[in-house]
């Protein structure tokens, strides 16, 4: 296993921290790594499915300048569970809280440079309750049925990759 030798701070921001890190191999060749951190706690994803419809949501993603598709999600916030923060998202963007959730999966964005941890939400049993959320603007809940999924996402051209990650998951637990 590699080892750290040396671990730098470059730069932080509201939401980033940037590292740099010395990193030493088994063959004694060291290398320079940037790291991109996250300063919260992670986020949620929350995959909102009723008896057989899904929900999603389109938001301005400004990275891309562009709406993109996407599943409830949101920073999980100090002393919050990842179910909690998973209830707490769902009331604030789709407006529904959930009866049963299921924390069914961990990713990582970019585990070669970026260290955030995604955790995938199941949620079900779904009743209408609403919070207001930090969003700057109303984001557009999208209810699909399951059997015309795929003809949804394939009219899509902007679909943030951990719906696709969560859509992969989703369809091995349901096997």
């Amino acid at each position: 296993m590699p080892i750290i030798k040396n671990k730098s701070l470059i730069s932080i921001t509201k939401l980033f921290k940037i590292s740099k890190l010395d990193i030493e191999f088994k063959n004694n060749i060291t290398r320079e790594y940037e790291v991109i951190s996250g300063t919260g706690n992670g986020a949620v994803m929350i995959i909102p499915v009723t008896q057989n419809t899904m929900f999603f949501i389109k938001e301005y993603a400004a990275a891309i300048d562009a709406y993109a598709l996407s599943f409830p999600k949101g920073g999980i916030d100090k002393g919050e569970s990842i179910l909690e923060a998973a209830n707490r998202e769902l009331q604030e963007e789709i407006g529904y809280i959930s009866s049963s959730l299921e924390h069914i999966h961990t990713i990582n964005l970019a585990p070669g440079y970026i260290d955030h941890k995604t955790h995938i939400v199941l949620a079900q049993n779904l009743s209408p309750s609403k919070l207001c959320g930090d969003e700057p603007e109303d984001l557009e809940t999208i209810e699909v049925p399951f059997d015309d999924i795929d003809n949804f996402l394939s009219k899509n051209t902007h679909i943030d990759s951990r719906v696709l990650a969560s859509l992969y998951v989703y369809g091995n637990l349901t096997k």
